[in-house]
C-alpha cells in the first residue's frame, strides 16, 4: 500500500458531512504532502448516516493509516461495568441492547462514574485523555462524537480484514483472539491502521497554539507556519486552512496519523481496551 495517510476533525450531528472535514496526504521523500482538503458535506451528503457511511468507506480504500479526531473507548471502570470490561463489548453495547442515543449513553457512563467520583462529578477519563488533557468521553461536549463514532465507525470497520483498529486491534492481540474464538480472520498486511487524534494535542505537542485557534485567525496562522516548518506541503489548501478551524483540525489529525508509518509502536498510555490518542 502506498503511503497515504487520511485524517478527519468529526462530527456528530445530525447534520455531520457540514461540520467533518478530510485532509488526504502522502509522504514523500521531502516530507507529508497534502493532496485533498474536503468537507464531507461535498462528498457523501450533510446528514450524519451518509457522512460516516462515506467516511469509513473512504479510510479503507487508499491509504495506511486514517486518524479520527474522537473517543475511541471508555474509561477502564465504565468498560468493566457496562461493556464486560472490553473493548469489544463497548461495539457490542452501543451496536445492539444498548443505549440508543448520545444522551442515554452518557448516562449511563455517569451512572457508573457517579459512585466513583467523590465529587460527584460524574466524570473519569482514560490514562489517555489524562495525559493529553482531552476531555471524558462522555462528556457533554463529546458525547455525540463519543457515540456515533464507534457506534457508526468503529463497529463498522473492526469486522473487516482491511483495517485494524489500534491499539485495540493490533496484530498479535488479534492473532490470539482469533486463536481463542475464531470469529474473525487476520487482518490483510496492507490494512488500514485506523487510530484516534487529537488536534488540541498535536499543536500542544509541536509547541503552537492549543486553544484560542479556533476563533482566532492569526493563531491558525501561526499554527500553519509551525506545521509547515515540520516538513509539511500544505499543497496549495493553506487559505482553507486559515479559513476554516475544522480543516485545520483534520491537518492536525492526518499530521498524528502520518506518525504512526514512522513510528509503529509508540508507549501506550493505559490499557489496550481504554484506548490509545496518537500524536
Amino acid at each position: 500500500m502506498a503511503p497515504g495517510v487520511l485524517g478527519a476533525d468529526f462530527s456528530g450531528a445530525a447534520e455531520a458531512g457540514r461540520s467533518i472535514w478530510v485532509t488526504e496526504a502522502v509522504h514523500t521523500p521531502d516530507g507529508l504532502v497534502v493532496e485533498d482538503c474536503y468537507r464531507a458535506a461535498d462528498e457523501w451528503g450533510s446528514d450524519r448516516e451518509s457522512a460516516h457511511a462515506g467516511l469509513r468507506a473512504r479510510a479503507v480504500e487508499d491509504f495506511a493509516v486514517a486518524g479520527f479526531d474522537f473517543p475511541f473507548s471508555l474509561p477502564a471502570p465504565v468498560l468493566e461495568a457496562r461493556c464486560g470490561r472490553t473493548w469489544q463489548g463497548l461495539l457490542d453495547w452501543v451496536t445492539d441492547d444498548g443505549p440508543d442515543h448520545p444522551d442515554a449513553f452518557a448516562s449511563a457512563c455517569r451512572s457508573v462514574a457517579r459512585e466513583l467520583t467523590p465529587d460527584g462529578s460524574a466524570e473519569i477519563g482514560r490514562e489517555t485523555d489524562l495525559r493529553r488533557a482531552a476531555l471524558c468521553p462522555y462528556n457533554r461536549r463529546v458525547q455525540y462524537q463519543t457515540f456515533y463514532g464507534v457506534r457508526n465507525v468503529l463497529a463498522w470497520l473492526a469486522d473487516r480484514e482491511d483495517a485494524l483498529v489500534r491499539p485495540m486491534q493490533d496484530r498479535e492481540r488479534m492473532q490470539e483472539q482469533e486463536r481463542e474464538r475464531g470469529t474473525r480472520a487476520d487482518a490483510s498486511d496492507d490494512a488500514t491502521q485506523v487510530v484516534e487524534v487529537y488536534p488540541a494535542a498535536t499543536f500542544g505537542w509541536l509547541g503552537l497554539y492549543r486553544e484560542g485557534y479556533k476563533n482566532d485567525r492569526d493563531r491558525r496562522e501561526t499554527n500553519l507556519d509551525g506545521i509547515e516548518d515540520c516538513s509539511v506541503d500544505l499543497g496549495g489548501f493553506r487559505e482553507t486552512y486559515a479559513d476554516e478551524h475544522d480543516a485545520l483540525d483534520s491537518l492536525a489529525a492526518a499530521v498524528s496519523a502520518g506518525r504512526i508509518t514512522r513510528n509503529r509502536d509508540p508507549p501506550l498510555h493505559g490499557s489496550r481496551d481504554e484506548g490509545h490518542i496518537f500524536v
